[in-house]
């Protein structure tokens, strides 16, 4: 068995001029860099040792890379390490504070970001200044940390903060920007940062509405990937009391993640009644995940229960997400959970009927991609991503036929680019009569609902067994 004492061996033997190696004590080693750092903690359990890494930019002071494992491979800590010194020497390209300024067409603060750059490098200061038109400021977003909008576009502010909510945007103060004044424009910059990383505050647990008792102890996982970064949220409850969850960054997702999940919960918890996995794609018959790359299924549900002869439950992310919104919810009994999540020209969506998940044959219920793009549109699904006109476009030509079809009473939307679900609802009106239209709610994080549906399906799916 590979042990503590091996790897914190071979790590130090692997040290190179890209960080420097600080052993905090016998369970915590720390790699430095001029722009993060890397914690790598070893904790004893009764059967074993946890390792975990984390990585903090020095940037925004925000976790880029978390996870943790059961130490008992020395091929797979080997690869984990890798990986996580790949995202902590990548901080060094991120390392420049890059921002993004926007005016109507883009010629005014294009003027201002060469002044803004020119101003920078005699500063030393390091933060680099592009700009773009309006029009296409979504397109840009991804690649900055920092969004400025011109006083003309004043009125968009409230607009952009809602449509990106990971981001920090502002409005250039008027004076700055009439003048031309980089020193000010710098300093207001330099404040806004400051006062945005010291009002950042940990997450608020949101109370878990699995309201139905169980006195089982249920391991819930809900997987959450986007352009940047994949995320895993998980937790386990016992007798529908939390007693642990965590959340995994990385940048792509492995397979093993998941296994490393489960290794250190059992190895930190010794016993779980049944795993519940909550997974964008196509669910076949509560195991099968089918790529959305080649098609194939991959039955997870097998693979998890042989290893550890516990109960897997594996359901679709929306199908959990409109069971955890029902939750919540209770005065509704026929609900669509619709996500369209940002810069993608394709959403999902989560159906309840009659208070049931509706899956479909083979799961493709809700699957709105097959469907989506044969529809009247006024451009590619994928253009179609990138302007807020034309995600209020998707949205609504993705809900019109489960409207039309089921009837639902609310509509809960995960849509960071169409915040106002006023919008939406006007333009459903111009295909559905008004007292047809369902009661909206403006979703912001999906997650929670995902991981209240899920467990509240693996309780349910406890009761049957039982049965």
């Amino acid at each position: 068995m590979y042990t503590s004492d091996l790897f914190k061996k071979w790590i130090i033997d692997h040290q190179n001029d890209d960080y420097q190696i600080n052993i905090e004590s016998e369970q915590t080693i720390k790699l430095t860099t001029s722009y993060g750092e890397a914690t790598i903690q070893f904790t004893d359990v009764t059967n074993g040792t946890i390792v975990e890494f984390n990585i903090i930019s020095y940037k925004n002071q925000e976790v880029q890379f978390y996870l943790h494992f059961e130490l008992n491979d020395e091929n797979h800590a080997h690869q984990l390490y890798d990986e996580m010194i790949e995202t902590l020497i990548g901080l060094k390209d991120k390392k420049t504070t890059r921002i993004l300024l926007s005016c109507s067409s883009g010629l005014t603060t294009s003027m201002f970001a060469d002044n803004l750059n020119s101003v920078v490098e005699m500063l030393g200061e390091d933060y680099h200044f592009d700009a773009v038109a309006y029009s296409n400021i979504y397109e840009q977003v991804e690649n900055y940390d920092l969004i400025l909008i011109a006083p003309q576009i004043g009125y968009m502010l409230k607009r952009l903060q809602e449509s990106l909510p990971d981001k920090l945007v502002l409005q250039i103060p008027t004076a700055t920007f009439a003048s031309y004044d980089a020193i000010g424009a710098i300093k207001f910059i330099q404040s806004e940062i400051e006062n945005y990383n010291k009002e950042k505050k940990e997450e608020q647990v949101k109370k878990c509405h699995c309201c139905k008792k169980s006195n089982k102890r249920i391991l819930s996982i809900v997987l959450s990937t986007n352009r940047a970064q994949t995320r895993i949220y998980y937790r386990v409850y016992d007798k529908s009391t939390i007693i642990d969850q965590q959340t995994i960054i990385k940048a792509s997702f492995d397979m093993n993640d998941l296994y490393d999940i489960i290794d250190t919960v059992l190895l930190k918890h010794h016993t779980i009644d049944v795993i519940g996995i909550a997974t964008p794609g196509i669910i076949k018959d509560n195991q099968h995940l089918r790529s959305t790359i080649d098609g194939r299924d991959q039955d997870i549900r097998n693979e998890f229960e042989k290893k550890y002869h516990i109960d897997v439950f594996i359901y679709n992310n929306a199908n959990a997400a409109v069971v955890g919104f029902s939750l919540e919810h209770e005065e509704y009994k026929n609900i669509i959970f619709h996500s369209q999540p940002f810069g993608f020209g394709i959403g999902g969506q989560g159906i309840l009927v009659n208070g049931q998940v509706i899956t479909g044959k083979e799961g493709i219920a809700g699957e709105v991609r097959f469907f989506l793009r044969r529809m009247q549109l006024s451009d590619d699904c994928q253009q179609l991503a990138w302007s807020q006109a034309g995600v209020k476009e998707l949205v609504i030509k993705s809900l019109l036929p489960s409207i039309s079809l089921i009837g639902p009473d609310a509509i809960a939307l995960y849509s960071p680019m169409t915040p106002d679900t006023l919008e939406i609802e006007k333009g459903l009106l111009s295909f559905v009569p008004k007292e047809f239209i369902p009661t909206f709610y403006s979703i912001k994080e999906p997650w929670y609902y995902m991981l209240d549906g899920i467990t509240k399906l693996c309780m349910d799916h406890l009761e049957e067994n039982h049965r």
